[in-house]
Order: structure tokens, then sequence, then C-alpha cells
């Protein structure tokens, strides 16, 4: 009896089991979503069991030999978060199940964590009925899981336990000069939007650029990335109604590997968009020690700090002027970079893993 007591004993502990959402990398894969999804599985220990579950029955190179996909076949995203992923979770005996979208299943098993990567954290939802029961049920869903927040930033009003973690952006994103890929085509110097495509934020934007094109524009355009298909058509149709079709730069698709170099190479970024939380275009440009022209607004202040101008949403004038002064005032645009160097630096990747790896043991 003692003989058999020992052996259980001594038995080896199995590793925690994390099941990763690869929705985002394979429907937004320029998104805050999936960028910072990127980055939970770049930073993933050595000793965590890792998954990365995704919907299209077509496996995601991950350059990395500790992360094993999980595949199913859905295009829907409400089934896929309510019913294939709890499903598979279970079927893979997942201790945990770790999304960065917004939502989470109602009745799964496995406990969900939510890192809040979206920049839309209302909960207005789709227009149509399926949509509109698909973010009903993900929000309720989200009352039963652990919401993973920024410590840099206030309390949201979201449901589910709040735990907060210490900031963290992709270990590639940092001050330097990789090259972005030549068939890009990117201008020496330039300045770089990575926004959601919301229309109206896009109308803001190109009307703002209209007071900064004129002095500023033929020697640093405007180069726009992250945007889907509908969302550059919609540009390709208005940029001639404001007259800065020749002084912006669409961006197809790109691989996400180049993202930081592009990011790098920059002279400045303009986001007039909502911040994400976790692994948007603040925390990046932040990471690589960039100045930030954006709009001023709770999070955003609170991300960034003295790294940015902020201005005003309803001042489009104001906002082509600070996109102006970041490109002709060199001090003025190096103290914002020197701010932006100094707060990212404070981010600790053995931090975050160390405190992530902790919750989850705690349960």
């Amino acid at each position: 009896m003692g003989t058999l007591l020992a052996a259980h004993y001594n038995a080896p502990v199995a590793a925690m089991r994390v099941l990763y959402d690869g929705w985002p990398l394979l429907y937004a894969p320029e998104s805050a979503e999936a960028l910072h999804l990127r980055t939970l599985l770049a930073l993933a220990q050595e000793d965590l069991e890792t998954l990365l579950a995704l919907p299209v029955g077509v496996e995601i190179e991950t350059n990395s030999p500790k992360i094993r996909n999980v595949l199913a076949e859905t295009h829907d995203q409400g089934t896929w978060q309510q019913r294939v992923l709890p499903r598979l979770a279970e079927k893979q005996q997942a201790d945990w199940v770790h999304t960065t979208q917004l939502a989470a299943s109602l009745f799964g098993k496995a406990p969900t964590l939510v890192s809040a990567a979206s920049s839309d954290l209302s909960d207005s939802g789709s227009h149509s009925l399926r949509g509109r029961i698909a973010a009903a049920q993900g929000r309720g869903g989200l009352a039963r899981a652990t919401i993973l927040w920024p410590a840099d930033l206030p309390d949201p009003k979201l449901p589910g336990t709040l735990r907060k973690l210490p900031p963290v952006a992709h270990p590639d994103f940092q001050p330097g000069k990789a090259m972005p890929p030549v068939e890009l085509e990117l201008p020496e110097e330039y300045l770089l939007y990575h926004g959601s495509g919301d229309q109206s934020a896009l109308l803001q934007l190109l009307e703002s650029w209209t007071w900064a094109a004129a002095s500023i524009g033929e020697l640093y355009p405007l180069v726009m990335l992250g945007l889907d298909e509908e969302a550059k058509l919609f540009l390709e149709k208005r940029l001639p109604e404001f007259h800065v079709q020749d002084s912006v730069h669409l961006l197809p698709q790109i691989d996400a590997q180049h993202l930081p170099a592009i990011y790098q190479n920059c002279t400045a970024v303009v986001h007039p968009d909502p911040p994400a939380p976790w692994g948007g275009t603040l925390r990046h440009a932040l990471a690589c020690g960039k100045a930030i022209v954006a709009h001023r607004e709770a999070l955003t202040e609170a991300m960034v700090g003295p790294a940015a101008y902020l201005i005003s949403p309803d001042d489009l004038r104001a906002f082509g002027a600070a996109i102006i002064t970041v490109v002709v005032d060199e001090k003025a645009r190096e103290k914002l970079e020197a701010a932006a160097s100094q707060r990212s630096a404070a981010w600790k990747v053995k931090a975050f893993q160390v405190e992530l790896k902790h919750l989850m043991e705690k349960g």
C-alpha cells in the first residue's frame, strides 16, 4: 500500500491546458484581437499546453512547435463562440478557454479568460436579429468569465470578474529599424493610420487630413492599414471628394510579421478611433517609441499620457494642425517619442507571464 501511495504522490503533474480562440486570426488578421492573440501565443510559457482553436479546418503556421492547432468547421461567429469552441474545450479537456473577443459562452463548462482587445466595449452589436441574439449571448457569457484588463487603464463597465494584469505588447514591437517588404512600396517618410475602418471615423480623419495634406501630404503621405475590403471601397470612392487621393496610400492585407517594421519606420501614428485595451494601435505605437496624434478620451489619456497630442473629437481642424506639428516640429516630436519610450519601458513581459499563470493556477 505504501509503495502505491508513493508512486501516486510522485506522479508528474499534467501541464495546464489552455485553448485559445483563433477566430480573429482568420477573419480579422490585422485587428487588435488578432494581434493580442499573437502576443499571448508568443508569450505562452513552456510548462503550459497551448492549443489554438481554428474555425475553418485549415491549420495556421505559428512558428512555434509548442502550439498545437485544433480544427473545426463553421463560418458563423455566434455558433463558434456559443457551441463549437466550448465543445472543442470539452473534447480537449482544456483547463481554460482564452479569447481576445469581447464575448464568452453562456453554457460552456471550461472557465473562460477574456482579454478585452476590442475598441468597442459597448453592447451595440449587430443590427440583424441573428447578430443581436449572438451578441446578447456573448455578452451574457461575460458574466461567467474572468475579464483580463490592463493595469494602466481605469476599470471598464463590463460584466464578469475583473482581474488586472501588467500592460504588454508583442516583443517584436520595439524601437528599431527593421525594413518592411519592398513590395509594399512604402514612402521614405509617412504617417500611419492602423484602425478599425469605422466609416464615421474615416470621414473625420479625411476631413482633418485635408487641413494637413496641403502642406505636408506630398512628403509625408498618410498610409492606412487594417481596413477590410468594404472600408477600402468606401475610402476609394471618398478620397477624390476630399482631393487627397494623391496623399493617402491604402495598404493591402499584409502578413502580421511585417507590422512591427511598418510601425518602426513611420514618422508618427495618427489614431482618431477609440483605443483597444490590449493589442491595439496605441499600444504598438508606444512600444515602438512613436509620437501619436489621437482623440482625447478617458482610456486614451490613461494609456498614452504625455506621449501624444490629444485633440477633442469635435475639433477636426485642430486634429489636422496637430498632425502638421508632429511632422514639422522635430523637437516636439522627439519629446513625444521620448515619452512613448519611457511609458512602454515599464511594461515587463515576465511580470505579465507570471501574473497570468498565477491567475490560471488559482482558478
